[in-house]
């Protein structure tokens, strides 16, 4: 007998095709459960999936608004920062200009310090504004000034321009041919120069003595003025405005000796200076009188008690002029502007810690007339080297010197 496919002899066998049965649907349903279980889980990750992708838009919404507020507080943070800026810039400008009024402003206690030595000088002063022929004085010791009283104006033409300046007749040497008075310096200075006789050693065309005359700071000033050209803008400028024996300008060099001393000019009103022994040449070179300050007081009778002010502005030869002046020097009451430039010092063989030294010696206290520098108005003269060690090498500044009643400004 042969079994074969469920079949005996032939014929189906039941039993055995229900089990087959049976195991069919048996695996057809473990087959749709997994179909059902496989479905369940892929929509389970795809709604973690879309839950994902929610959240993640909602993410970016979120860090895009954050973005959105970061940038406007970084542009609020910069306005802030430029008009922070802006309003420290307004208060440093605010404070430099304070500063620049103070120190244009003249000191009550300087004037208080200063004042006994007024008194003292009270009497010469008064004798020097009821002396004699002044003027008359100086034409018969100066040939200069002889010559420029008898000189026709036209003369200065080719060398000279004529211009209207505050309400004056002024001459100035060519090419520059323009002029102004300095009048910021003039009331910077004023709680010490007025009063008395002022002394203008390289006087240039007048315009710090003359203005200060009309003004009526100074009873009279004399001027000295070495270059031939700037001599005759400096005379005419006193001849043209009525001022004959107020300003009288003599043509010397002030220095250490009594001669003369070489000129370097270079054709402009203010560009020269005197050139020590020692110096190359190199332009146009003009021989010119000299003599110390102590000489030249003396010869022209100047009563040193009246002086109250002497302004020094001599290119570089300010140290010669001092050793020159051992005398004037010795006068309390008497303030000095110094204009002060080291390379031009150290032109003619000074260097600038010896004409600090020498300042020491003479004066208490000194004041920078530049408006923008630092430190207080008034200092003891023993700060005057590191004070201006801003203008090394080759910067200037003006300094007012003087030395007070007792040693000390309050």
């Amino acid at each position: 007998m042969r079994y074969s496919n469920g079949h005996m002899g032939g014929v189906q066998d039941p039993a055995l095709l229900h089990s087959k049965q049976s195991v069919t649907a048996a695996s057809g349903r473990g087959i749709a459960r997994l179909v059902e279980l496989f479905r369940g889980t892929r929509s389970s990750e795809r709604n973690r999936e879309e839950a994902a992708r929610r959240q993640l838009e909602q993410a970016r919404v979120a860090v895009r608004a954050w973005k959105q507020r970061a940038g406007a507080a970084v542009v609020r943070a910069r306005m802030l920062r430029e008009r922070l800026t802006r309003v420290a810039t307004a208060l440093r400008a605010a404070k430099q200009h304070l500063e620049e009024a103070k120190r244009e402003r003249p000191s009550v206690a300087v004037i208080r310090d200063v004042f006994g030595h007024r008194v003292r000088t009270l009497n010469a002063r008064v004798a020097a504004r009821s002396a004699g022929s002044r003027e008359g004085q100086l034409a018969q010791l100066s040939p200069a000034y002889r010559a420029a009283l008898q000189e026709q104006p036209h003369v200065l033409a080719d060398v000279a321009a004529r211009i209207e300046l505050d309400g004056l007749c002024w001459w100035v040497p060519r090419p520059s041919g323009t002029a102004r008075f300095p009048f910021r310096t003039i009331a910077q200075t004023r709680d010490l120069t007025g009063g008395g006789i002022m002394l203008d050693i390289g006087a240039n065309v007048g315009r710090m003595s003359i203005p200060r005359v009309i003004l009526g700071d100074v009873t009279v000033a004399y001027c000295a003025e070495p270059d031939p050209v700037t001599y005759a803008c400096l005379a005419r400028n006193v001849i043209d405005n009525g001022l004959r024996g107020l300003v009288l300008p003599d043509r010397t060099a002030i220095g250490d000796r009594n001669g003369t001393v070489r000129l370097l000019r270079t054709g402009s009103s203010g560009n020269f200076r005197v050139l020590s022994d020692v110096q190359p040449v190199s332009g146009e070179v003009v021989d010119v009188p000299c003599c110390t300050l102590d000489t030249w007081v003396r010869q022209l009778d100047i009563d040193l008690e009246a002086v109250t002010f002497i302004k020094v502005d001599i290119e570089g030869f300010e140290r010669r002029l001092m050793l020159g002046a051992e005398r004037v020097l010795g006068l309390p009451q008497i303030a000095w502007q110094f204009e002060v430039k080291p390379s031009g010092l150290r032109a003619v063989g000074d260097e600038p810690a010896d004409f600090y030294r020498d300042l020491k010696r003479a004066f208490t206290h000194f004041i920078d007339l530049n408006r923008k520098a630092v430190g207080t108005r008034v200092r003891p003269v023993a700060d005057l080297q590191e004070a201006l060690r801003y203008i090394e090498p080759d910067q200037k500044t003006d300094i007012l010197l003087f030395t007070a009643c007792d040693g000390r400004v309050e």
